[in-house]
């Protein structure tokens, strides 16, 4: 494996979404999740650039949506803390409580 082209890779990822404008990156595969998240201040240091992108996988942006609570999905464990998508998420289910379902 080559270290320095991996992060380089994440780095790039990461700055492109950052410059996207988007708020976090999700995915299904969990060894990405890790590699976006894990190593994260590393590719940073690599492509010179600040990141700190919130990287979800997949089930926890699932999980979310569903209502289930964020220390539930993991959420605490993640590097770059996902605050502003927890926020976001806290938001909008306490925003649809007072829906009836399939109203």
């Amino acid at each position: 494996m080559n270290t320095k082209a991996s992060l380089r890779q994440a780095g790039r990822h990461l700055g492109d979404a950052l410059d996207a404008g988007a708020d976090c990156l999700v995915t299904p595969c969990p060894l990405c999740h890790l590699n976006l998240d894990l190593q994260q201040p590393l590719a940073a240091k690599v492509v010179s650039r600040e990141l700190g992108l919130p990287v979800l996988h997949l089930p926890q942006l699932v999980g979310l949506a569903l209502g289930l609570e964020p220390k539930q999905l993991g959420m605490s464990k993640h590097v770059v803390r996902p605050a502003s998508v927890i926020d976001w998420s806290t938001a909008v289910l306490g925003a649809s409580n007072g829906r009836v379902r399939g109203a």
